[in-house]
């Protein structure tokens, strides 16, 4: 098994909406680790770490600016 995801295999791991995984790489909340030639998004495991992390602080009520700087 390939190390990255796709967007697609990352949001359905994390049972999130692809929509909701390019609004975090465009809020800088999640970017990436890598992007394919074709400019498609690749995420590790390390990766799903962090969302994991940011999807738990969000719950817990902190802003997506509080997340950010959390985060860093």
């Amino acid at each position: 098994m390939s190390p990255y995801y796709t967007s697609g295999e990352f949001a359905k791991k994390a049972h999130v909406s692809i929509r909701t995984i390019r609004y975090y790489d465009q809020k800088n909340l999640l970017k990436p680790a890598t992007h394919t030639a074709s400019g498609a998004r690749r995420y590790t495991d390390a990766d799903f770490a962090k969302l994991q992390q940011i999807l738990l602080l969000k719950y817990l009520g902190f802003s997506l600016t509080d997340i950010r700087e959390m985060t860093l």
